[in-house]
This record gives structure tokens, sequence and C-alpha cells, in this order.
């Protein structure tokens, strides 16, 4: 039987969202927080200087007269915390909205909340996007933290940024790979396969992740090692591969471990915790891209927060932003402002990878 209504030329639409409640979120971190992974000192309001003291030299020789053998002094030297201020503003004027967005337009009445979606009954439009900046910021903070370089350039101009990458979001001041990439003194382990001439060329093979970390443990100083602070950060294209070595050998002894903690695995080498930032992986996949091969997709870092230090006035400045609407531009602001630095303190306690 036929039905009794032909929708001829009529195209029924698919059914819109209209509350902001409704819609979907990617997924962005999923990470571990800047204090887990960092010691953060606050307080930072200007150059700042952090001196380390050497240790004695050698000290006891035999009595020859009634004068005791000298011993060499200390050694001081320095770093300076330099905190840079950043800025970022995201703003909204209603009229430059579509008169049919049913997401923006959920206003009560016109006048004033046409405008102002800051308060009111246009209210909820703020909120969703001051929580979206929120969220991000400590992505991006967290970003900055490793991926800064003062000497940061596309790769059309000698730099590892993918063409078309605006480098002011990258050379404030130098990040933490900058830093240990060009300290001659910090311990290397070579990741042939980063030398790789296409994407596939730069995977690991099997075994290839369990040597890596191997050969960092092997290298690093026994200070470090036994100082029960030492963590394994890691690429996801590192922390996979190990994972797939400890399945294709079943070895959860000699200090090699895979265990599931709330629903998360967890790894570990010699008893050091490899902790997976996936979000290297993410700036890498999306700025450090030639067209041909990522700039070293395999990265590690054996290290301890305490050497791995993040400098700023307050940390709370990296989750909170100043949101008001202004009426006599009729135009909502969220803008946000911070001060940061990051500092590799002693090369001693670092081993890198890549």
């Amino acid at each position: 039987m036929a039905s009794l209504i032909n929708n001829g030329t009529f195209t029924f639409n698919q059914e819109e969202v209209k509350v902001i409640a409704e819609i979907i979120n990617e997924l962005t971190w999923g990470d571990k927080t800047l204090n887990e992974l960092h010691d953060v000192e606050q307080g930072i309001k200007y150059n700042k200087q952090i001196v380390f003291a050497g240790n004695l030299g050698l000290m006891g020789k035999a009595v020859t007269g009634c004068t005791p053998n000298e011993v060499g002094g200390v050694t001081l030297s320095e770093k300076t915390w330099t905190p840079v201020r950043e800025d970022f503003r995201l703003s909204q004027c209603s009229t430059d909205v579509d008169a049919q967005d049913k997401l923006v337009n959920q206003m009560a009445k016109m006048n004033p909340d046409f405008y102002n979606i800051i308060e009111g009954s246009n209210s909820s439009v703020g909120q969703f996007l001051i929580a979206k900046v929120i969220e991000r910021l400590p992505e991006e903070i967290l970003r900055k933290v490793w991926f800064n370089d003062t000497n940061a350039d596309t790769v059309a101009n000698g730099g590892v940024l993918t063409n078309g990458t605006d480098k002011g979001y990258f050379d404030t001041f130098d990040g933490l790979f900058a830093q240990i990439f060009a300290d001659a003194t910090v311990p290397v382990v070579t990741i042939d396969k980063n030398a790789g001439v296409t994407y596939a060329g730069q995977e690991l093979a099997s075994g290839e992740a369990l040597a890596t970390l191997r050969a960092m443990y092997k290298k690093a100083d026994k200070r470090l090692i036994k100082s029960g602070m030492a963590k394994f950060y890691v690429t996801s294209s590192i922390f996979d591969a190990y994972s797939d070595d400890l399945e294709n050998i079943q070895n959860t002894g000699a200090g090699n471990t895979a265990i599931t903690e709330d629903g998360q695995l967890m790894l570990r080498f010699k008893g050091i915790e490899v902790v997976d930032i996936n979000l290297w992986d993410r700036v890498i996949e999306a700025y450090e891209d030639n067209g041909t091969t990522l700039n070293l997709p395999n990265r590690a870092i054996l290290s301890t927060s305490a050497n791995l230090k993040v400098g700023t006035l307050a940390d709370s400045d990296f989750g909170e932003i100043d949101a008001f609407y202004d009426r006599k531009d009729k135009t909502n602001y969220m803008d946000g402002i911070y001060s940061i630095d990051a500092k590799h303190m002693q090369s001693y306690l670092t081993v890198a990878g890549y």
C-alpha cells in the first residue's frame, strides 16, 4: 500500500541542537596535570636568581705538620627566572550572530539580554565559552612549558614548526625541550627511528621502546636513580610500544611492570614510573610536521618534577579569566593574563632520549 503522504519536493531537516548543554565537547585534556609533572614555584615577579652550590672537594690527607691540609671550596653557579607575561582575549558581539542561530540566541528578552551573554537570560552562552577557555588553558600552559623556543620558526624558514603556524604562540621563552636539547652535559640516548624519512619509517619496532628506557637508565646518574623521585616522561608512541614490548615478553618481573589502576594502564621500568604524555604527540603532530616526517616524534625524558620547574606569579592565573560585558560597545570580553617561565635546573638529574 502506498503512503498517504508523498514527500514530493519536501525534505525533512535533521533535528537541530537547540541548547548549549547538548554540545559534545572534543576531548583535549587527558594528560597528567601541570602540578603532577612539575614543581611550580609561585611568587616569581621578575628576574630572580637561582643559585646552585657544588660539593666540597676531596677531604683528608696524612698529617704532615701543624697546619691541616686545605680542602677546595664550594663552587657556586646560577640560573635566572625570566618570566614573561602572556595574555589573550575572546570577544563576542551579538550582532555578528545569525538571527536564526538557536544556540546563541537564547535570550528571554531583547533589551539588554540580546547583547549580554555574561549576565541575564543568555548567560548560558557566556558560561559555556568561559568553561571552554578554562578547560583549554592548562593544556596550553603545559604545551608552552615543553615546546616554547625563543628561536622557534617554521620549516620554510629553517625551523621545525609546520608551515603556516604563527610562531608568536611558541617563541616567548625557552621551554624545557629547548633547554635540555641545548645542554651538552645532559646524557642523550639516540632514538634511531626519529631519523626515518617517512611517517611510517619513524614508528618504533618491537623492542625499541624497551631498549630506549634501558639505555637511558644505564646512563642516568645514580643520584637520580636513588632519589626515589625519578620518572620517565614519554610520548605515547614510546609508552604504547613499551606496553607492547612487555606484552610480547610477558615480563612482569625485574622491575618491569604493567598494572591497571582506576582503569588506566600504569607502566614502570625497574621501579620507575613511565608517564604517558599524549600532549607531546598531539603538539608534534599538529605543529611540528614538515609534510613528510614529524620532528622527533619519539621522545623520553628521565628526570624529576623538582628538576623540571615552572615559575609564575600565581598558578591560579592558569585557571582564571576576567569575563565582562561592555555596555558602551555592546561586546562581551573574556580576558586572560599570566606570567610564566620554565627552568631545567640541573643537568646531572636528567637523561634525554630522542
